[in-house]
Formats: C-alpha cells, structure tokens, sequence
C-alpha cells in the first residue's frame, strides 16, 4: 500500500471520527480538553440521531445533506447556550476552569500524558500492521464480510435503516419471518459516508480504521476510563501506554471474527463514563445532550455495549450516595435526565433492536475449560494465549492501590461482576445465568474482552503506585542526608522522580513483554491473509473484477461457505447468498444441489430461473475445513450449458446457456417479472413470491 493512498485514508478516517463530534462539542461547550476523547463519542451519536429521524423525513445519507443537518443542528445548541447563558446567568454560568487532574496536577503532566498516549498508540499500532500483513490482509473468518456488504449497500443505498439487512440477506423470503430482520448499522452508516472517497477497497479501509483506533482511541479511551478512577496524571498515562500490551482486548476481538463494531463501540465505553460522571459532579447543564447522544450512539452501534456501562455507572453512584450525600439528589436527577433524553432521541433504535432481541438472546457458545480454567485464564489475563504474568503483576498492585483508597472500592463492583461473568460462561455450561449473558450473544470472548478493558486503568494504576513507592523512598533518603526546609521544592522534584520512576518501570516491563507483543500480532494473523484459506489471492482479484463480466443487476450463483460472500463488497455484484449464516430458501437450496440437473428437472430449471440465476461463481476456499461443496458445483466444466467465462487461480466464473435449456431464454427472462428491485438498489430484491428457508440448522 503506497504512502498516499494511507494518508488520505487516515485523514478521511480522523475528519470522519473526532469531525462531527468536534463540532457538537464547541457548541455545547465541552471543554476542547476533553473533546479529543469525547468527541468520537458525540459524533456516532449526533450522525445516529441524524441518520434515524432523517430516513423518517426522506433525508438522504450522504456527507453534503448530513454535513448540513449537523451544522445546523449545532448552531442551534450553540445559539441556545448563549442565550439562556444571557438570560438565566445565575443558573448557567459557566463552570470556573480548573485542571482536569485537580490537586495531582504538576508542571509536565500534559507531557507525560502525550508519552503515554505515544507509547502505547505505537505499540498498538505496530502489532496491527504486522499482523494484517502491512494493511493488505482479509481477515478469513466469520462476521467481516458482513460488515463490508454493509458499508458498500448504505453507501449505494443512501439510507439509514437497520431493516435493510433483512432485505439484504433474507429477499426470497418473507422478511418478517426471517432469522435477521434488522441489525445495527451506525458503524456501517458513518464508515459509507467517507470510503467511496478513499479509493481503496473497503477491507483495506477497514484495516486502516482500526490502525487509527489502535494508534489513537485506544489509549484515549482507557485514560478516560481510568479518570474516572483517578485522576494521577502518571496512572492515566501508564494506563494509556499498556492498553496494547494485553492480548485478549483487543486483539482477541480483531482476530476473531473480527468484531470491528463491537471493538470500536468498547472504546466509546470509558469517554461515555467519563463525560457522564464529570458532566453529574460539576453540573454541566448544556452537556445533557451530549451525554444523551453519546448513549444513542453506544447502543446504535453495539446494544450489548449499554450492559457494559450500566453496571460501572451503577456502582460509582453507589459510591456517589456514601461520599456525596448532599448531592446524591442532583446527581441522579441530572443523570436521568440525560437517560430520558436518550431514550427518546434512541427510541428508533430501541424499538429496531428490541424486534433482534429473540435472535440474539438465542445464541449460546459452549464452554471452552473448567471452572478453575477460566479463573485461570482470567489471574493471567489469557484465553488460548500465552499467560502474562508481567500484566497480572501489574494489575494486582492496580488491585492493592485500590484497598488502600476507600474512594476507589466502588471500582471493584463492574470488576468483580464481569469476572464472574467471564468464569460462568468460560467455565461453565449451566444456562441459570444467561438472562446476564445473552445481551453478549453468550459470548465468553466479548464478556472477558470487557473484563479485561476494565483492568487496564487497575495496572496504569498499579505502575503509579510502584512509582510513587520508589519515588517516597528516594524523597525520605534524600530527606535524612539534607538540611533546610524547600518543601516545594522537594514536592517538585518529588514529581520528576515519580515520572522518571514511572517510565524506568514502563521501559523494563516493556521490553520483558516484547513476548507478548509478538503474540499480538501473531493472533491478528491468524485469521488476517493476504492469501488466506478462505479468500485466496486469485479469488480476490477475480471478484474485484466481476463487474468486467456481470451485469450490475444480475443475481450469481454461490456457495457461500467460501469466499463469495465477498462478492459484493469487493466486485459490486450481489452472490445469491450473502453471508456464511445466512439459511437458504427451498428454491435456493435446490438450485444448488441439482444445478447439472436443470435440462431435465422442471423444478430446479424454474427455481433457478425464478432466483434469475445466469452466472455461477465456483472456487474452493472454505471458511470452515469441514465444509463439503454443495452438490451441485462439484463438477462445473462436466455440465454441457455451463460455459467458462474466466478462471482466476482457485476461482472460476462460468455462465448459464440458457438457449440450450427447455424453454429457452425466453422462459428465464420471463420469471423476472417475479423480482422487483427495492430503492433502486441492484440486489434488495422483494420477491412476489416469496419462498420458505429451507430446514437447515446452519449451511455452514
């Protein structure tokens, strides 16, 4: 990948992510310190508000008319600031400007916390590179393809609604029946404004996403998460300088999968935490909405990422209702506000989601250890990984720092309570608590994912707290060899000795965790190939090509346990199936077990025909190894009306003659008037007759 398309993708992708949000901000005055955090947080929120309450009132998604609703949109919150600023200046002066970090706060705190965020961006940064082979690789596995399909359609589709998934992969059926009726797209919607400028394909625009989340909102969102646990500038920092180091957040959710939206929503999780506490303690009545919006755009982009933040709030007002008696009334009246305020500007989400909740609820993964595995797992901070002890060190000093500041008990409520969550569904196949589960699609992966986000700001904490010890040492030998008074000097240098502390401690960590580092990049490239098992090279230029030789509205033929599924986020060509999970219909099915069969079996010549089936695409990657290829593309040259069109390495593209078969072309053509094109949309079909999924447990 050359230098210039990468820095227009970074850019694209930095104007894309902190942009909106930035603008919301000012006009709610969000102190710019913090909009660098927050602002991402606002922007997928305001883009979801725009985005649901627009595609109500016809508005198109695409960056000139969403651009202008949100430009006005802030005018209007600013116009309003200033004037109830004006007229109600008792009950809306503006809060006195302190530092962030209060009474911790000492000359040089801002450069240690850019060391920080340098530290660990880079560290990040570096294993996602190397384990997406320079940014070029596909990741093999499960969800992506899905989510490519996703970006492509909205950008094509210009609009903003979650049913269009149902439409997507369930057409030949009646969609309201069908196993995905709507799926959550905000990720997708915001990615669909800026990738058709990028000129890369979307994989590659995705890889280089997630380069900026590594390098940049990663260490952003754990120093806010660990704000809100203390505001020690040198524990925020070493918290930001580790939160690349740990192996199962977030590697483990990009190798697997890779959850791409849910990784990116986690790291909204400590900016939502952050503005809402901040926001309740100081009173900050114009940042209501901010807060509002930033949990629309949570659920919008993850609902399950609500059970996340629930359980932290909960138990930090609990801690607000012992330290803050007198004002536990306003903190809760102003917290409620902003969730009222959420609900209504989310209630469009909320009701599309809600039609999901049966389907997701469903899901139930198996235990992969005992009980004592999984607490294993969880004291070294692995899952299938190399142990880390070096982290756990860390963490658990985090832990004895915590005991000994009664402020800071409540922290261990969410931790304590994901720890159980991560033994009971690693450890266990007991169904008593999947009531807990399931908004986690019973995910062991996910929940211990959110364990271990939570436990970063405990081991930033915990390189604080060893600093600190060494630093006081150094203080009282300094002390008993010295005469004099020079208390602030002494505090002063007290500062330089911590942070110099600090970062000894951080550099020999860090180069005895060079192990883990490797690994990192080692489980990204697992499933993450330039040539992989699934999608093989050849099949990847093949289908990059496919508009070369397939009408834009035709419908190709697939299996979709290989690498088809790409077809259209790659080629802009709609594959018959469209994801590994997705049930076929009879039809479907029949089509592709008697495909040599259509000169003399009536019914799968008139499904095929019906489906508007012309071309086939075979190759012979599989996304799992046990996959059989359907029956009916085994042997494509022996089948006298299936024409080779191209073949690419493992890839083929062949073409059904229609002429040679009973009936003609003109019988084919004939059954399109069964097929009505949705919006315009080549591939969002709505068939008028609508078929039955065919009785599989899963395809593949």
């Amino acid at each position: 990948m050359g230098i210039g398309p990468l820095l227009l993708c970074v850019l694209l992708i930095v104007v894309l992510w902190w942009g909106p949000g930035w603008i919301l901000g000012e006009a709610l005055g969000v102190r710019r310190v913090l909009l660098p955090v927050v602002a991402p947080l606002l922007g997928m929120g305001v883009l979801t508000v725009i985005g649901v309450m627009g595609n109500a009132l016809g508005l198109s998604w695409q960056l000139l008319p969403v651009m202008v609703v949100l430009l006005l949109l802030s005018a209007v919150l600013f116009g309003a600031r200033l004037a109830l600023r004006r007229r109600f200046p008792d009950k809306f002066e503006a809060a006195p400007r302190q530092s962030i970090f209060g009474k911790h706060h000492f000359k040089g705190s801002w450069w240690v916390i850019g060391a920080g965020l340098l530290a660990g961006g880079a560290v990040a940064a570096v294993c996602w590179t190397v384990g997406t082979e320079g940014l070029l690789g596909i990741n093999q596995d499960w969800d992506i393809p899905w989510h490519a399909n996703m970006i492509r359609l909205i950008s094509v589709n210009h609009e903003w609604d979650p049913s269009i998934a149902g439409n997507f992969a369930y057409y030949d059926t009646n969609i309201a029946e069908a196993p995905i009726r709507s799926y959550p797209i905000a990720f997708h919607a915001v990615l669909s404004l800026f990738w058709p400028m990028s000129g890369v394909s979307i994989p590659v625009f995705l890889n280089v996403f997630v380069l900026v989340m590594m390098a940049v909102q990663l260490p952003l969102s754990t120093m806010a998460l660990t704000m809100v646990i203390t505001r020690r500038p040198i524990a925020v920092a070493a918290a930001g300088a580790v939160s690349g180091w740990f192996t199962v957040f977030p590697y483990d959710l990009l190798w697997r999968g890779p959850l791409i939206p849910f990784f990116a929503g986690m790291l909204m999780v400590g900016p939502f935490v952050y503005l809402a506490v901040k926001g309740a303690l100081e009173r900050q009545k114009f940042w209501i909405p901010g807060i509002a919006f930033g949990a629309v755009g949570l659920i919008a982009v993850h609902p399950s990422l609500a059970f996340a933040v629930l359980p932290v709030l909960v138990f930090w007002m609990l801690s607000a209702l012992v330290r803050r008696k007198g004002r536990i009334l306003g903190i809760t009246v102003y917290l409620a506000v902003c969730g009222v305020l959420a609900v209504i500007l989310g209630l469009p989400i909320i009701a599309q989601m809600l039609k999901e909740s049966e389907r997701v609820s469903k899901q139930v993964w198996a235990a992969d250890t005992d009980r004592n595995g999984a607490i294993q797992n969880i004291i070294f901070l692995n899952h299938g990984s190399m142990a880390m002890p070096i982290l756990t060190a860390m963490v658990a000093l985090g832990c004895l720092a915590l005991v000994f500041r009664i402020r800071m008990w409540w922290y261990f409520g969410p931790v304590l309570a994901f720890a159980f969550l991560s033994v009971y569904t690693m450890g266990t196949d007991n169904p008593r608590f999947m009531t807990l589960t399931a908004p986690f699609y019973d995910d062991q992966w996910r929940i211990f994912g959110i364990l271990v986000m939570l436990l970063v700001p405990l081991a930033g904490l915990g390189v604080a707290q060893l600093a600190e010890a060494v630093a006081w040492l150094w203080c009282r030998i300094r002390a008993a060899r010295s005469t004099g008074d020079g208390t602030k000097g002494r505090r002063n240098l007290s500062h330089v000795v911590t942070a110099g502390a600090a970062a000894a401690i951080m550099l020999v960590t860090g180069i005895a965790a060079i192990p883990y580092f490797k690994q990192n990049a080692q489980r990204i490239n697992i499933n993450t190939k330039v040539d992989g098992p699934t999608l093989s090279s050849s099949e990847v230029d093949l289908l990059s090509t496919m508009d070369k030789y397939v009408p834009q509205d035709a419908t190709v033929l697939n299996d979709s346990c290989d690498g088809s599924v790409w077809m259209y986020a790659l080629g802009n060509r709609m594959p018959m199936i469209r994801h590994f999970e997705i049930l076929p219909t009879n039809r479907q099915l029949l089509v592709l077990q008697k495909l040599p069969e259509l000169a003399t079996d009536e019914a799968a010549r008139s499904a095929a025909s019906e489906l508007g089936i012309e071309w086939v695409y075979i190759a012979d990657g599989r996304i799992r190894a046990w996959d059989e290829p359907k029956p009916g593309l085994t042997q494509p040259d022996s089948i006298p009306y299936l024409k080779l069109v191209v073949r690419e390495g493992n890839a083929a593209l062949y073409q059904i003659d229609w002429s040679q078969l009973p009936g003609g072309k003109e019988a084919f053509d004939a059954a399109a008037k069964d097929r009505l094109q949705l919006d315009g949309v080549s591939g969002i079909l709505e068939n008028t007759r609508p078929d039955g999924i065919a009785p599989l447990g899963r395809i593949c």
